[in-house]
């Protein structure tokens, strides 16, 4: 593998990673850390450097235990993080392993899974970009206050003036009898 070949495998999963990472953030709430692309350009690196050398089963399994130590070690991450990953580290070892001579089989493949990957977005973000703008709600607990959807729903009405909202509970603090509410308008 020359240079040239190396650098447009490389630059073709980079522009593929950029739009993962575009459609997964799409969503207002939720965002996936940009160091996270790294994953997919290190597995890359790594592919590469294992097809220059001789490796043996035992390296494929070091590296399941490392993902799964990953899973289990570190915090928990969102389904949206985890479809991410699982992407663009496929996208890196069908970029890099796969034969240079069936060009066009590579690129129906890297197609097919972004493809697939921003019409899912799309579909599953589509009420999450209703709302463009993002404002935090301290709600005071008080007696007899419940925490169902008509309740903090009229809470924040009263806070800020918006109809059309959406919202979500981040913290439930029983010290100070408040609850941190992100608004999404």
């Amino acid at each position: 593998m020359d240079l040239n070949e190396l650098s447009g495998r490389f630059l073709l999963l980079f522009f593929s990673i950029l739009i993962l990472y575009f459609f997964s953030n799409r969503k207002d709430n939720e965002t996936i850390n940009p160091l996270m692309v790294i994953v997919g350009l290190c597995t890359f690196s790594l592919c590469y450097l294992f097809t220059k050398i001789e490796i043996g089963v035992g390296i494929g399994f070091g590296l399941f235990a490392i993902f799964s130590i990953l899973r289990f070690r570190t915090q928990s991450f969102t389904v949206n993080a985890i479809i991410f990953l699982f992407a663009t580290i496929t996208l890196s070892i069908l970029d890099i392993m796969y034969p240079y001579e069936k060009i066009e089989v590579l690129l129906f493949f890297q197609f097919t899974i972004i493809g697939f990957y921003i019409i899912a977005s799309v579909i599953v973000n589509k009420k999450a970009s209703k709302y463009l703008n993002i404002v935090d709600v301290k709600i005071a607990l008080e007696n007899g206050f419940s925490l169902d959807n008509e309740t903090i729903r009229k809470s924040v009405q009263q806070k800020i003036n918006i109809d059309d909202f959406d919202f979500k509970i981040v913290n439930i603090n029983t010290v100070s009898n408040e609850i941190d509410v992100q608004v999404f308008y």
